[in-house]
């Protein structure tokens, strides 16, 4: 079907099913970006330690010939050698986090190996030509061009105001000279993963963009796989099912308003409204059998809602009314009775 008669938003099931199989919405430039900018904040605080320790360890090296591993100059340098393992090993790890959280952070955690199924496509030379000379192709190659030539000018422009001091430093010492490029280094590097991620932030709004329009659905879909979900049984019973547990919690919450509750005394209950200035007649706020009925009680005791047994009205009662619903005439003076005496007894008790 055209892509303009897919005019409907995609449903949370069409939404689901395409999120199992790994199809959601995503930029790697989010994780690219942040893994520059994180990687960059990390060596402009450890920086020096790093190099301190590299250099320590190359100069160690330098003068160790083969045969003194076993020497105490040997064991020199592979102290240096761990303690630069040491600074690293975070480094590497805070990195490999932050691309997983990048990737979690878009589109929630998502286990799936069908993206890496064999696919007769992705070996048809027809198909790849016709990859390579699309329009999203065609897209993506201008966006980065555009991005790399973003980021060169602003790092030129950067440096532009440094080149006296990139100059001189040829005639600071080593030391001295190397630490200030590495720090200028650091700082354009620090400027490009903040402008980066701002082009990732805005390169994700697109993806979704383009997302929402891929995966929209013609109204006939929708009502397909409307039709497809009721009609599945697990569905419909699940539904049903809440239907059902929404109905009695509902039904619960009146159960306080009640004005008398009628049980078998065990099996069944059946809880009664009856205000003489807005109820014609005794109003069925909840009715329930087994441990319907055993919860309804419990309400009722909780609240101080009268509980009256009466088996016979009871029974005859329940199969005779739904909840919401005003008795019918012939239980009328039962009825009656049942709330002039729950009356009599509250005057009682006040008195």
């Amino acid at each position: 079907m055209a892509q303009e008669n897919k005019t409907e938003k995609a449903t949370p099931y069409r939404r689901r099913k395409l999120k199992q199989e790994g199809n959601v919405a995503k930029s790697i430039e989010i994780a690219s970006s942040l893994t520059v900018l994180i990687s960059s904040l990390i060596i402009f605080f450890t920086g020096a330690l790093i190099f301190k320790e590299v250099v320590a360890f190359l100069m160690a090296i330098s003068g160790l010939r083969p045969m003194e591993f076993s020497t105490l100059s040997g064991l020199a340098v592979r102290e240096s050698f761990t303690n630069v393992v040491k600074l690293l090993i975070p480094f590497f790890v805070v990195t490999i986090l932050v691309v997983i959280g990048a990737h979690i952070a878009q589109f929630g955690f998502i286990f799936t190996l069908k993206p890496l199924q064999f696919k007769w496509e992705r070996i048809n030379p027809f198909e790849g030509i016709k990859r390579m000379f699309s329009l999203t192709t065609l897209f993506e190659l201008s966006k980065n061009s555009l991005k790399a030539l973003l980021l060169f000018g602003i790092a030129l422009f950067v440096l532009k105001g440094s080149v006296d001091l990139i100059l001189g430093s040829a005639q600071m010492p080593l030391l001295e000279g190397v630490g200030f490029l590495i720090n200028l280094l650091i700082k354009v590097v620090l400027i490009l993963g903040v402008i980066a991620f701002f082009i990732a932030l805005l390169d994700l709004a697109y993806k979704k963009w383009e997302y929402e329009r891929k995966i929209r659905m013609s109204r006939q879909e929708v009502k397909e796989e409307f039709k497809q979900l009721e009609g599945h049984p697990e569905i419909r019973a699940k539904i049903k099912a809440r239907m059902r547990e929404m109905a009695r919690g509902r039904m619960m919450a009146e159960v306080p308003k009640a004005s008398v509750v009628i049980t078998n005394p065990t099996h069944l209950a059946i809880a009664l409204r009856y205000d003489a200035e807005k109820d014609r007649a005794p109003v069925v706020v909840a009715k329930g059998k087994g441990t319907i009925a055993e919860r309804i009680r419990q309400i009722a005791d909780e609240n101080e809602v009268p509980v009256i047994r009466k088996p016979e009205l009871a029974r005859a009662l329940y199969p005779a009314v739904d909840v919401g619903d005003e008795i019918p005439p012939e239980f009328y003076k039962a009825v009656a009775e049942v709330i002039a005496f729950v009356m009599f007894r509250k005057r009682k008790t006040y008195v």
